[in-house]
């Protein structure tokens, strides 16, 4: 059996992709608009960013700069551009959905690079086999399940009728 990390670079990747997985999925699953929803947030962002700045130093399959970097950067630009509208509220009134989309695209992108990570380990698949099936398996449905949850957790969000006492509750205006 090969071995599943070959440098101490490469464990510190795993660790961080392992963690980013798993904040993720959380920050996904769980209620949005909490202390909890932006503590699992912060920390799937931080995680994500040692995940891609190691991956800078793995240069095992290629022996150079290689696809899976050009997919790091993407990822990376997927990352900023889900942050950014939080840190900017920018554009004043769409900056939610953006972040939504692209931090929901950047969870999938992290579920593509698994599959595609557990496929290049197995023998008789072509690079281009390895980027369909890792992007089919993972993209089809999670597009899918996007479409539903997004009128969800949109709909969870404080509107302009809405508002946050200091403890943290909705609180209602009468109209």
């Amino acid at each position: 059996m090969h071995n599943l990390v070959y440098s101490t670079w490469g464990l510190v990747h795993l660790l961080a992709a392992v963690l980013s997985l798993l904040l993720g999925t959380g920050v996904l699953a769980l209620p949005k608009w909490g202390r909890l929803h932006k503590r699992l947030g912060y920390g799937y962002v931080g995680s994500l960013a040692v995940m891609l700045a190691t991956s800078f130093t793995i240069y095992r399959q290629f022996h150079g700069f290689g696809i899976f970097h050009v997919a790091a950067l993407l990822s990376g630009f997927t990352l900023l551009a889900g942050m950014g509208p939080v840190w900017r509220k920018w554009p004043a009134r769409g900056w939610l959905p953006l972040h939504y989309g692209f931090m929901y695209l950047s969870v999938l992108e992290l579920y593509v690079a698994l599959v595609a990570e557990v496929l290049v380990r197995q023998p008789g698949y072509s690079f281009w086999q390895v980027a369909g099936i890792s992007s089919a398996v993972v993209l089809l449905p999670g597009a899918g399940l996007f479409r539903r949850l997004r009128r969800q957790w949109l709909g969870a969000a404080p509107g302009p009728a809405k508002r946050r006492s200091a403890a943290g509750y909705r609180v209602y205006k009468a109209a």
